[in-house]
């Protein structure tokens, strides 16, 4: 993964033993390199992800369980979040529940992802905190819901989550499959369990194609990197 990892190693540290520095430096770039695939995973999945449209509106609003008895968009939100424009003119979030901790935050990027727990007509039930597993409702009209297979064509890369894990040319046929040392993958296209792939090297070059089982038994198989 091409993350670049970029501070002076005389800054700040000058009064360390040069090998202390450079491990600090090593340890940091390996976390850095690990923001993009802190969830895999063998956890049973979510059905997908939902994106709030924070380019069309500034607030987003949670709700308790809905009250059906109620017009739909006459419920009482019970808190929200408020969405805007950073010094540097990137999309940022302004205020949040002290509760609030999403999936994925890179509005900087335009990504912003909640975990998706249920599909409903008028509403979305979402994961707001990763941490508790506490949940609320959004409205259906105040963002997408992105199921796993698009939200897996539509991402930069994946990885296998173990060296055992191979690489098929038919996912019908049973054959041994093929080993490769640590590749990345571009998806192509899903069929259930299985994915196309477009297996890349270190520098996200294409040096060929196959077939990758991405979930078995309600289970992620994979890594997924939102960005290079």
């Amino acid at each position: 993964m091409s993350i670049l990892c970029a501070f002076s190693l005389d800054s700040g540290f000058s009064y360390l033993p040069t090998q202390t520095v450079l491990k600090i430096f090593i340890t940091a770039c390996i976390y850095l390199s690990m923001v993009n695939i802190d969830y895999a995973q063998n956890k049973e999945m979510n059905m997908g992800f939902y994106s709030p449209d924070f380019i069309n509106i500034d607030k987003l609003y949670f709700y308790d369980v809905p009250n059906r008895q109620k017009i739909s968009g006459q419920e009482t939100p019970i808190d929200s979040l408020t969405f805007g424009k950073d010094q540097y003119n990137n999309y940022a979030l302004l205020s949040a529940p002290t509760w609030f901790q999403p999936i994925h935050d890179k509005l900087d990027y335009a990504i912003f992802y909640l975990k998706l727990k249920r599909l409903g007509r008028d509403y979305f039930e979402v994961i707001v905190n990763e941490t508790t597993g506490k949940t609320a409702y959004v409205s259906r009209e105040s963002g997408q819901a992105i199921l796993w297979p698009e939200f897996l064509l539509n991402i930069h890369s994946v990885e296998f989550i173990s060296d055992t894990q191979k690489v098929f040319d038919n996912p019908n046929i049973k054959s041994a499959g093929r080993s490769y040392d640590r590749p990345f993958f571009r998806s192509r296209y899903i069929e259930g369990d299985w994915m196309e792939v477009e297996i890349l090297d270190d520098d996200f070059k294409v040096i060929g194609r196959g077939w990758i089982r991405w979930k078995e038994n309600g289970k992620l198989l994979i890594n997924y990197n939102l960005l290079s």
